[in-house]
């Protein structure tokens, strides 16, 4: 009995997962991102695996339900009960079939589909220049994470192991969490560079005659141009440690609770609430500076140039009129500025440190009471550092440590920060238990369906096979919509009931199975 389900299992199971993985490639196929027939084979056969934790449950419920009504409409069963046998003896075969499914079931969530998972994420990140070309000369934008990149052609350039790529009349957005805009760039042409260390892979994306718009934190914007720039942070594409939780094992779940940062999102939290904490440092400096004679004195990074700020006070990052600001050239050439309205940005680097300022003039005029004096709308000076203030850098620290330290500072934006942070982890937390969770309802549902198709079968051996399958097919899809639903709602910090609703389909299902199991011992 259990040779002749097996043999069917067997057969089942490859028709399905061959059927769901090509489901799973539909939308990079319509999508263009598969480039050549060999990219469609090596996609689904990574696909392959992930889907069957799909098609496993179901096949062995079609084998064991298929297999045992065939045997109950001819009677198998019935004789073997008359000379002795008991229902549990004749059903212990399919539970052993079910509970070693569920072994193999668990075995494949928690630790090999995950890497599978990953390995489709990442698969198309190889041929990352065919891509970018692709898409260019498709007229289509190129989208990854929050930066979109467009251009009228492309050139692939050969420089050695380089990777590069020269665009032609580029665009860059990068949108923000709400789908909006915060920052736009345009430049006649650039160079992006494939940067590939320790299975990171980035683009660096430098341009020329360029002019970019970037939102502020108020709500205004601020514009420059610039002859030669590049992009502040590289555009990094998915690795093993920033891919999304889906594609973690369990051991790598549960390492996030001691290496929190290895999770993108809170890294990211912590950054900025490491920027924050620089920038309030720094703006602390910098009143405590301009207190000694109400002035201060900026010099630039690049070109000697000298920049004196004289106001009646300064209010956070604004300075209080009426304000006088003298730039000195290298030469030595001095011009008298004198705005209505002036504010010092702080440029965070990318790890979250202070490395320049930008002033930022409104209304301002331009040599006044001089010959050809006349007046601006605005005015800005990026790159300077403020003197006899230095530069604030931010090292690597860990998440409790960085709270710690946040919690002594009593700013809004610190508090701000930091009850991001500690959302993050919050959310982090329910990543973990809820896909570890999900995994083990999922795995749990092959033996329940063996079971229940096994009672089906002889029960209703009187019905249609298809039709008899079928009253365990929808309570079962009911089941794992029911999981994964429920692991949604764990992930978004809502535990009590998303573990409520995830495990509510398994337990409907064993009602099911001792129900039907009361009925078949009293025939």
């Amino acid at each position: 009995m259990l040779a002749d389900v097996l043999r069917q299992f067997a057969i089942t199971a490859i028709i399905l997962v061959v059927v769901i993985a090509f489901g799973a490639a539909i939308k990079p196929l319509s999508s263009d991102s598969l480039l050549t027939g060999w990219d469609t084979m090596k996609y689904l056969a990574l696909a392959i695996v992930p889907m069957l934790q799909f098609a496993l449950p179901f096949a062995g419920a079609f084998a064991a339900t298929i297999g045992l009504h065939r045997m109950a409409q001819d009677n198998e069963i019935i004789a073997m009960a008359v000379c002795g046998q008991s229902y549990v003896r004749l059903l212990a075969p399919m539970a052993l079939f079910g509970l070693l499914l569920t072994i193999t079931v668990a075995l494949l969530t928690q630790s090999v589909i995950p890497t599978f998972v990953g390995k489709m994420t990442s698969a198309m990140s190889a041929e990352l220049p065919r891509l970018l070309t692709n898409s260019i000369r498709q007229h289509a934008p190129f989208v990854q994470g929050n930066m979109i990149i467009w251009a009228e052609d492309i050139f692939n350039i050969k420089d050695g192991d380089q990777e590069r790529m020269a665009l032609e009349h580029m665009a860059v957005a990068k949108i923000d969490n709400t789908g909006k805009a915060n920052m736009y760039l345009t430049a006649a042409a650039a160079v992006v560079d494939v940067q590939r260390i320790n299975d990171q892979t980035s683009m660096l994306v430098k341009f020329s005659d360029s002019a970019q718009w970037t939102s502020s934190a108020d709500g205004s914007g601020l514009l420059r141009g610039a002859k030669e720039g590049q992009l502040t942070h590289p555009i990094d594409l998915p690795s093993l440690t920033k891919q999304r939780p889906s594609s973690l094992t369990r051991a790598d779940l549960l390492a996030l609770r001691s290496n929190p940062r290895n999770y993108p999102k809170v890294n990211t939290a912590a950054v900025q609430l490491e920027s924050t904490l620089a920038e309030v440092h720094f703006m602390e400096a910098v009143h405590n500076e301009f207190a000694k004679k109400n002035s201060i004195f900026c010099d630039a990074v690049t070109g000697g140039r000298i920049i004196s700020i004289v106001a009646a006070g300064m209010r956070n990052d604004v300075f209080l009129p009426p304000i006088t600001v003298t730039s000195i050239s290298g030469t030595g050439e001095k011009r008298v500025l004198t705005p209505e309205a002036a504010r010092l940005i702080v440029e965070p680097t990318e790890s979250g440190g202070i490395d320049s300022v930008t002033l930022q003039m409104k209304n301002v005029i331009v040599g006044a009471g001089e010959v050809g004096e006349n007046v601006r709308g605005e005015l800005v000076v990026p790159s300077l550092r403020v003197r006899d203030v230095a530069t604030e850098s931010v090292h690597a620290t860990s998440i409790p440590e960085l709270l710690s330290a946040a919690q002594v500072n009593t700013t809004n934006a610190v508090k701000n920060s930091t009850r991001a942070l500690r959302h993050q982890l919050e959310l982090m937390e329910g990543q973990i238990v809820g896909r570890i969770g999900q995994r083990w309802a999922v795995s749990l549902l092959s033996l329940l369906a063996i079971v229940l198709g096994s009672l089906f079968a002889i029960r209703f051996s009187s019905d249609p096979p298809l039709s008899v399958y079928a009253k365990v097919f929808v309570p079962t899809v009911v089941a794992l919509l029911l999981v994964f639903a429920g692991g949604q709602m764990v992930r978004d910090a809502r535990e009590v009931s998303g573990f409520t609703v995830m495990w509510s389909g398994n337990i409907g299902l064993i009602l099911l199975v001792g129900f039907n199991w009361m009925k078949l011992r009293k025939t």
